[in-house]
């Protein structure tokens, strides 16, 4: 399995959020309300983060639909998700860019438009999730220019590597915890 199926991999299960192996909107528009739940935010709180999540599916997911059952199993998912990094990548990158954009305004809680350690690893164990430990790891490798606080270039560069690089030891790798 090449390295980007295995980070494809990962991101499938991330967005799969009621873990039954098939990505419907209802499971990526959850993962809001599991930020909410998680921050202590009142569900209108994460409308924009939402509303980002609900075009990411309308515009990409639900078209990797190949089979037309109203989801996306995991090859569908890395199939497609590798054919459209060719053909659309700027329409791609354009949804993903607005829901972490979303994403990181939600969790900057100090306002100050960086991510500090502790927003971070709250905002992925809050939406996807993952342990503490693993985000705190990622966290290490992400934050580029080591001034401790993750830029949105920093995250947005880190995601966009995560979904191209076939390289083991591209630093977005790490953006879900080591592979």
């Amino acid at each position: 399995m090449s390295v980007l199926d295995i980070k494809l991999d990962r991101s499938f299960d991330v967005f799969d959020s009621d873990g039954d192996g098939r990505l419907e909107k209802s499971d990526v528009t959850a993962l809001s309300d599991k930020l909410a739940e998680s921050l202590g935010l009142a569900p209108d709180a994460v409308e924009g983060l939402r509303g980002s999540l609900a075009d990411l599916w309308d515009t990409v997911f639900q078209r990797m639909d190949r089979n037309g059952d109203g989801g996306v199993d995991r090859q569908e998912f890395r199939t497609s998700f590798r054919a459209r990094i060719v053909t659309d990548q700027n329409r791609i990158w354009e949804r993903l860019r607005n829901m972490s954009n979303a994403w990181t305004e939600l969790g900057d809680r100090d306002g100050d438009g960086m991510l500090s350690r502790e927003e971070y690893t709250s905002l992925l164990h809050g939406m996807f999730r993952l342990p503490r430990e693993t985000c705190d790891e990622a966290f290490n490798r992400l934050d580029v220019d080591g001034d401790g606080q993750l830029s949105r270039d920093e995250i947005s560069s880190a995601m966009k590597e995560y979904y191209t690089s076939e390289n083991h030891t591209a630093r977005g790798n790490q953006f879900f915890g080591r592979l």
